[in-house]
C-alpha cells in the first residue's frame, strides 16, 4: 500500500469508523482499478497473441497448399 494511503487510513482511524470507512473505501477503489486495468491490459494483449497465431497459421497453411499444389506437377 503506498504510504499516502496508510497515513490516510492511519488518521481516519483516530477518527472512529465514520472516518475510517471512507479511507478504506478510497484505497479499496484504488486498487480495484488497477486490478481492472491490468485485466483489460492483459485480456488485449492475449487476444492480440491469438490473433497473431491465428494469422501465421493462416499464412502457413496457404503456403503448405500452394507448395503441395506446385509439387503434384501438372494433370
Amino acid at each position: 500500500m503506498k504510504q499516502l494511503h496508510v497515513l490516510s487510513v492511519a488518521v481516519a482511524a483516530r477518527g472512529g469508523m465514520e472516518t475510517l470507512r471512507p479511507a478504506l473505501q478510497r484505497v479499496y477503489m484504488t486498487r480495484a482499478s488497477a486490478y481492472k486495468d491490468a485485466l483489460k491490459s492483459f485480456i488485449q494483449g492475449y487476444q492480440e497473441g491469438i490473433q497473431q497465431t491465428m494469422e501465421k497459421t493462416k499464412d502457413s497453411k496457404s503456403s503448405e497448399d500452394t507448395d503441395a499444389s506446385n509439387s503434384k506437377g501438372p494433370t
